[in-house]
C-alpha cells in the first residue's frame, strides 16, 4: 500500500473529530487533548521504538516513551530522516543491487508514512485550540505548526495546565468517596489512586508510597469484607508493603472470597445489613418508650394541677404528633436501608 495515498485519520484514528477547547485551555482540557493524540498515534502500526506502540513516540517525550510497558532502554523512538540518494557500488551483483534499491524504497516509504501521521496529529492539535495559544509554533508562510508535538504539549502544560494544590485535594476527596463492593474489580480502587498520584506529581506535591497505600487501605476497610486479608497485610514487614504487593495481596484475597461466596459475592455484607437493621429497630423502640413516658408525665401533670380540657387536648395533639414523627422517621430509615 502506498502510504502517500492513505488517509490515516479516516482509516486508523479513533478520534476522527477534535474536541474543541473554547478559550484558555485548562489542565483537564490539555490532558484530554493529549489522550486523543496518544490514541490516534498508537493506532497506526510502526516498527519504530520497539514496534509495540505504533507512532506514540511522536506524541510523548523520550522519558515518557521509555516509561511505557514493554519498552526497553535501547528502544528510544526516533522519527526516520529522508534517506540519502541511492548509490549502488559498481562491484554489486544484480541481486545485491536489487536489495539496495528495495531497502532505499522502504526507507523512503517509512519516512513518508511517519511524516503523514505526524501531520495528521499536528492538524488534530491545531484544530483543537484557538490559534492564539499556538502562535509561538506557527510557521509564518504556511500557518501550520512546525514544531514537535511533545515540545508543543510541554509548552501548553507549562503555561496553561498547571495543577494547584486545591485540585489535588479535591480529587483526593473524590477518590475517597469511591463506591466499591467486594464483587467489583479491584481496579476501581487502584486506578483512581494512580491517577491521583500523577495529578499530584504535576502539581509538585507528590504523595509518598505509604500515603497511597494508606488511601487504598481505607477504601478496602470501608467494605468490612476483607478483615482477614487486612490482618495478614498488617503482619507484613515494611519492606513487603509495596504498591505492587498490595494489589497482588488483595487480588488473592478477593479470589478467595469469591471461591467461598460465589462469583457474585451474594452474601457479602449481609451481616452488616442485619446488624444495622437490629440497631434501627432497637433505636425505634427506645424512642417510642421515651415519647410514651413523656406523654405520661404530661398527662399526670395535667391531672394533678386540674388543668382545663383544652390542655389535655393539646397534650393529645403532642402525643399524636410525636407518633407521626416516629412513623415518618421509621419509613425514611427503612427506605434508606
Amino acid at each position: 500500500m502506498n502510504s502517500q495515498h492513505v488517509d490515516y485519520v479516516t482509516t486508523y484514528f479513533p478520534h476522527k473529530n477534535q474536541t474543541k477547547i473554547q478559550g484558555e485551555p485548562s489542565h483537564d482540557d490539555l490532558k484530554r487533548l493529549k489522550m486523543e493524540l496518544r490514541a490516534d498515534a498508537s493506532s497506526v502500526d510502526s516498527d519504530l521504538g520497539g514496534g509495540n506502540h505504533g507512532y506514540l513516540g511522536l506524541v510523548l517525550s523520550d522519558v515518557e516513551y521509555l516509561a511505557l510497558p514493554g519498552v526497553g532502554a535501547g528502544n528510544t523512538f526516533r522519527a526516520p530522516v529522508y534517506p540519502a540518494a541511492l548509490v549502488i557500488p559498481a562491484t554489486s551483483t544484480a541481486i545485491r543491487a536489487m536489495e539496495l534499491k528495495e531497502a532505499h524504497r522502504d526507507a523512503i516509504r517509512n519516512y513518508r508514512q511517519c511524516q503523514h501521521v505526524e501531520k495528521a496529529l499536528l492538524n488534530h492539535l491545531q484544530k483543537s485550540l484557538e490559534s492564539k495559544y499556538l502562535d509561538a509554533f506557527m510557521d509564518d508562510d504556511t500557518a501550520l505548526l512546525n514544531a514537535d508535538i511533545p515540545d508543543i504539549l510541554a509548552h501548553l502544560f507549562l503555561r496553561y495546565g498547571q495543577v494547584t494544590g486545591e485540585e489535588v485535594k479535591a480529587m483526593e476527596a473524590k477518590v475517597m468517596k469511591t463506591v466499591f463492593a467486594p464483587a467489583d474489580p479491584l481496579v476501581l480502587i487502584w486506578n483512581p489512586i494512580e491517577k491521583l498520584k500523577k495529578l499530584a506529581i504535576q502539581a509538585n506535591l507528590p504523595y509518598t508510597p505509604q500515603q497511597l497505600i494508606d488511601l487504598a487501605m481505607q477504601l478496602i476497610k470501608n467494605t468490612h469484607d476483607f478483615e482477614l486479608a487486612i490482618g495478614e497485610w498488617n503482619q507484613k514487614g515494611m519492606a513487603d508493603k509495596t504498591w505492587t504487593n498490595l494489589k497482588s495481596h488483595f487480588g488473592d484475597a478477593q479470589k478467595a472470597l469469591k471461591d467461598i461466596r460465589g462469583p457474585t459475592m451474594a452474601q457479602a455484607g449481609f451481616h452488616q445489613i442485619n446488624h444495622v437493621a437490629e440497631e434501627m429497630r432497637d433505636s425505634f423502640q427506645i424512642t417510642r418508650s421515651e415519647l410514651a413516658n413523656m406523654m405520661a408525665v404530661l398527662q399526670n401533670e395535667g391531672e394533678e394541677t386540674a388543668q382545663p380540657e383544652s390542655y389535655l387536648t393539646q397534650s393529645d395533639q403532642y402525643h399524636h404528633t410525636a407518633n407521626a414523627i416516629v412513623e415518618s422517621d421509621t419509613q425514611v430509615e427503612i427506605l434508606k436501608l
